[in-house]
């Protein structure tokens, strides 16, 4: 198994730099990320989400079909080379996300490069959300030592993970100081949106590791199916929703309570990043008699092997013929 973890979450990063206007936000061992620094103020257009607000868009955001994530380490030499490369993201982004090109519409001299790369031009913004995280490294690099005077503002979650069985992981594609999770339902419309902010990184941060990602592969809305995995059966059940607005508050944002060390971390919340390896060759030689055993579900309508539909609670102590669970 092929695995990779970074943290992202959503925080202010005003409020983590000290510096005003710095605005942007990260999750855990992972990324964590949190609050950015205004709010939408004005209804937004169909297939538009605000970049600004309470909560990064990208979190309980109806799923997008398609996903670029990059993990980026920081090559800066100063606290305010960062800053300056927060605000430039969170401009860019905060554009971006808009359907609109990195610089707006302000000429630049003909024998410069042009401030956005133009791949998107004349599409629509897809849906587009950008969400910024923060990881373990940012705060303390591999020496322990804090870079950018933010250490004794590490959130006590944000930690590298543990080992875990089958891990094999590889140290060029984990980790990283700094993530952005791009998603939208055009697949140019993502890439656009991370090859504008790695050239805007230029000699501040330098691409660690990326992602593309093709098929949606959650839900978080009720208004959306649950989508299906490589395996073919439904993946993702029992995940929250955007619509229980109690249960997401209670396991999904961060509270000002949860950890005093981490206020400006408030509002945002914590994500882990992993591959893994589908063994598809094995399981398409595989009866579907067997398949639904090891996944305890119908493949055809996700429902428990004990009976009901795709959301009924799976009984795993009624027996069927033969005394045999029902659910293996």
């Amino acid at each position: 198994m092929s695995t990779e973890h970074v943290p992202a979450g959503g925080l202010s990063r005003r409020r983590l730099l000290g510096v005003a206007g710095a605005g942007v936000a990260a999750g855990a061992a992972g990324y964590a990320g949190g609050l950015v620094t205004a709010r939408a103020t004005e209804e937004q257009p169909a297939g538009r989400y605000p970049f600004h607000g309470r909560h990064q868009a990208g979190i309980v955001t109806p799923t997008q079909d398609r996903l670029h994530f990059a993990a980026f380490d920081v090559t800066a030499g100063s606290r305010g080379e960062l800053v300056r490369l927060l605000q430039a993201w969170t401009a860019a982004a905060a554009a971006m996300t808009q359907g609109r090109p990195v610089g707006g519409s302000t000429p630049l001299p003909y024998d410069a490069p042009p401030a956005d790369t133009g791949e998107a031009t004349g599409l629509p913004a897809s849906r587009l959300t950008l969400t910024f995280g923060f990881g373990p490294s940012l705060f303390r690099d591999v020496h322990g030592k804090d870079l950018f005077g933010v250490a004794d503002r590490q959130p006590r979650a944000l930690r590298r993970l543990p080992h875990f069985p089958g891990d094999m992981l590889e140290e060029t594609r984990s980790d990283g100081d700094l993530c952005v999770q791009a998603c939208a339902d055009d697949p140019q419309v993502a890439v656009h949106a991370i090859r504008n902010l790695s050239r805007l990184a230029f000699g501040t941060a330098s691409l660690r590791w990326a992602q593309l990602g093709f098929g949606r592969t959650s839900s978080t809305s009720t208004s959306q199916a649950t989508p299906r995995n490589l395996f073919g059966f439904k993946d993702g059940t029992a995940n929250l929703k955007a619509e229980d607005g109690a249960a997401v508050d209670e396991h999904v944002w961060v509270h000002r309570d949860d950890d005093p060390t981490a206020s400006w971390l408030t509002d945002g919340s914590y994500l882990v990043a992993r591959r893994i390896n589908m063994s598809i060759e094995t399981w398409d030689r595989t009866s579907l008699r067997e398949q639904e055993g090891l996944v305890g579900r119908d493949r055809a309508q996700g429902a428990p092997l004990s009976g009901g539909t795709e959301l009924t609670e799976p009984d795993f102590t009624t027996a069927g013929s033969g005394g045999r669970p029902l659910i293996p």
